[in-house]
């Protein structure tokens, strides 16, 4: 009853203190962060080794045991699956639901560069990542043209820089496209008649095409740094490169091998519409704003081919377009959802003040609800405005029991929305804080399912929250006014 009383009696302070929930709540909804699923942290890693040329058995033995060894004594391990395959070893590490992700990351891969010595010489580094379902590209694009080695240097050396620069690009992957690279095919009888093999040949041209520090030179005041500049800069380099023989003297590779730009063996291909063509895939940050950053990456490629009239670019996926189209829908259901409540509530209470007032207060609960997912960094996704859908017919179950229960005759306005908002605010509270304990453990488990359900039950949970806080406060003011 007092608080009823409070807030018709303070009526200027309710009006400008719900006005503050509107304006934050439109503020909260257009600077709420779109994604397509709420972000989700899998607590499990991959660590994977490769050794070219072992088979399984040596990859177990090698590189499968030195590494189970060093990952087995992690602090939180739950689970740790290996498998030892042709060429590579790969480890699953899953971890306990508590356990903080960022610090076992850390100390796996700590663990892992402690054993990086006992690895054999020839096996690579071993990798650690973490498994992020969120990972998927937000936008894909594909650069078509007659050379695609000519797309995939431009891939490299100017759009991927261009695109990595953006706020909220974490990468640019480049695929489908091949390098050139300098095949050199030598001739048997002439190898045989210069008493030379391949091994000779390309062990004099691996030691040829280096460049070495040759330490400093003091000239006067200054100290240069010298270096021996090997490296082959041309095809013509590497025709012209002088091959020592057995015999002594020397003959130049053209003479005994046939020299020329190949392309790499390529181990992906990128095909739209049956022509190959250069894909470029734009990954973003964790948090960052998925519609954001698709719609500066396109916008920005599209400055890029601007400037060049060779370049062809198709938007063969974009993130953005279809988490607009599910947000506008989903928004235009909470709308006409209120508006189909509106209608039904005139039709049963035949009362157009109390129709009006139970309108007014359904959106500013859906506000409200915004301004809590804005403060808790809940963002605008599939399972947020699903929570949201549901809950709009449950925002005004409230309001109709407290309207309802003080629309009695022979009392005064102020009695009948004083005693009749007191007579019913536990029943009401009790009502509510029911309903929110079903949603409000399921928010809070761990595991796929609290991560998955989590920001659907806290919207759910603000909504019902907010609905209780309406019903008690702006609920009888707007009853008493009208």
């Amino acid at each position: 009853m007092k608080v009823a009383a409070t807030f018709i009696k303070h009526n200027v302070m309710t009006i400008l203190l719900y006005l503050m929930v509107i304006v934050f709540g439109f503020y909260s909804f257009s600077t709420l962060p779109l994604a397509l699923m709420p972000s989700m942290e899998v607590p499990a890693a991959i660590v994977y080794a490769t050794y070219p040329g072992a088979g399984p058995e040596d990859i177990e033995q090698q590189v499968a045991k030195p590494l189970e060894s060093a990952v087995a004594g992690l602090s939180g391990l739950d689970t740790l699956q290996s498998t030892s395959s042709e060429n590579m070893a790969m480890l699953v590490v899953q971890f306990t639901d508590s356990t903080d992700l960022d610090d076992a990351m850390t100390d796996l891969r700590d663990k892992v560069s402690q054993v990086k010595s006992q690895l054999p010489d020839d096996a690579s580094d071993p990798t650690v990542m973490s498994i992020d379902i969120d990972s998927m590209p937000v936008v894909q694009v594909a650069l078509r043209g007659s050379d695609l080695a000519a797309l995939q240097s431009i891939a490299e050396d100017e759009i991927s820089p261009a695109l990595e620069r953006l706020d909220g690009v974490a990468s640019v992957d480049v695929s489908g496209g091949y390098e050139d690279e300098v095949a050199v095919k030598t001739n048997a009888a002439r190898l045989k008649g210069y008493n030379l093999t391949i091994t000779s040949v390309a062990q004099q041209l691996g030691a040829d095409n280096m460049a070495i520090p040759g330490g400093d030179l003091d000239n006067g005041s200054q100290t240069l740094a010298v270096r021996t500049d090997g490296e082959y800069s041309s095809l013509n380099d590497v025709k012209n490169a002088l091959i020592s023989l057995p015999a002594g003297g020397t003959v130049r590779l053209s003479q005994i091998a046939d020299v020329s730009m190949q392309p790499k063996d390529r181990s992906t291909i990128a095909k739209v519409d049956g022509e190959e063509c250069i894909m470029l895939s734009v990954n973003k940050q964790s948090g960052s704003n998925t519609v954001k950053v698709a719609q500066s990456a396109v916008d920005r490629l599209n400055e890029v081919i601007a400037e060049n009239d060779a370049l062809q670019a198709d938007v063969v996926m974009d993130q953005s377009e279809y988490i607009n189209m599910t947000v506008d829908n989903a928004v235009q259901n909470i709308w006409m959802g209120v508006l189909f409540a509106a209608v039904v509530l005139l039709v049963f209470l035949r009362d157009l003040g109390a129709t009006l007032s139970l309108t007014i207060a359904m959106p500013c609960c859906i506000l409200f609800t915004f301004l809590i997912m804005n403060l808790c960094g809940i963002t605008l996704n599939m399972m947020s405005l699903g929570g949201i859908t549901l809950g709009v017919g449950m925002i005004v179950d409230n309001s109709i029991v407290v309207l309802e229960n003080y629309r009695a005759d022979g009392y005064s306005r102020w009695d009948a929305c004083t005693k009749g908002t007191g007579e019913v605010m536990t029943s009401v509270t009790a009502s509510t804080l029911t309903t929110i304990a079903v949603f409000l453990p399921i928010a809070l488990s761990g595991g796929m399912t609290g991560m998955m359900f989590k920001e659907f039950c806290i919207t759910i949970v603000a909504l019902l929250l907010s609905s209780l806080i309406i019903a008690l406060t702006l609920v009888p003011l707007l009853c008493y006014i009208l």
